[in-house]
């Protein structure tokens, strides 16, 4: 019962981490937007030979 209730007094501290962490995330979003040129060269680039064949 101990290991259980250690895992999920850890799983809580993550998820209080990273909703304190989230409207950082926000913030840095709308400040630094990925441009559409940026996003369209990223789907435009070759895919390696191994992937491309499956």
């Amino acid at each position: 019962m101990a290991i259980i209730e250690t895992l999920g007094a850890y799983a809580g501290l993550i998820l209080l981490a990273l909703m304190a962490v989230t409207p950082l995330l926000l913030d840095l979003d709308q400040r630094l937007p990925v441009t559409r040129e940026a996003k369209a060269a990223e789907r435009e680039r070759p895919l390696p030979a191994k992937l491309a064949s499956a």
